[in-house]
């Protein structure tokens, strides 16, 4: 089987994806483990169930995020101070998420492509630099982006920013992400999207947009057009 350097070999011209939007964590940083750990502290400091599993976790995270704080029990009111509790605890976690296997390798074969690649986080710009320092990824990307609102995430307007700016076609930039709010921007933006089955969130039961295992799948999305 070839590996994903022998894949890229002479295969510019194959492209047909000028940009790739990568999305941070639960895409290319394997952290939904440490999610649970922090979200489960949280849950249980305020005498609520915690999460069982990770897939539990899955089954019910989403995007807005105070809706997914809802869904396990946090009330309204106290939505705040649980997201400023679960941020420190995951702060002090992340540290140790590795990236998802093949991260690299992908990163590096779509480069080869003659593709330009972005990240665009929900994570505020410092914390995401800290998060990404240990991994020394930052060269694969023309840009790095994050939110300004660690308490209501949302990557819309950074996304939509940075299209206006780059003068690229949506129908040729491809976002790839692990959430129903990676999906929504796509969608929105008209971007094609690629949806990662090994973050924060369980894909849906429908075949609006395809769905890969692996991160090095994306590489063959790349070299068609998804839209």
């Amino acid at each position: 089987m070839p590996s994903l350097d022998d894949v890229a070999v002479g295969a510019v011209a194959d492209a047909s994806v000028d940009v790739v939007c990568w999305d941070w964590n639960g895409t290319l940083l394997d952290d939904t483990a440490l999610a649970l750990a922090a979200m489960n502290t949280v849950l249980e400091e305020r005498g609520l169930a915690p999460l069982p599993d990770v897939e539990a976790y899955r089954s019910v995270f989403g995007f807005p995020v105070p809706a997914f704080y809802a869904r396990v029990g946090i009330a309204e009111d106290d939505f705040r101070a649980a997201a400023g509790r679960y941020l420190e605890l995951f702060a002090a976690l992340v540290g140790r998420a590795p990236l998802h296997a093949d991260a690299v390798a992908t990163l590096r074969t779509i480069g080869r492509l003659g593709v330009t690649q972005v990240l665009i986080s929900a994570t505020v710009p410092d914390v995401l630099a800290g998060q990404m320092d240990p991994h020394a990824l930052t060269k694969h990307f023309e840009q790095v982006l994050g939110t300004t609102d660690a308490y209501a995430p949302s990557k819309t307007a950074a996304v939509a920013r940075w299209l206006r700016s780059s003068g690229h076609e949506p129908r040729r930039v491809l976002m790839v992400g692990d959430t129903n709010h990676d999906e929504e921007i796509a969608r929105e933006l008209g971007l094609g999207f690629v949806r990662f089955d090994g973050g924060h969130q369980r894909p849906p039961d429908d075949d609006r947009y395809p769905v890969v295992q692996h991160l090095r799948e994306v590489v063959d999305h790349v070299r068609r057009n998804p839209v």
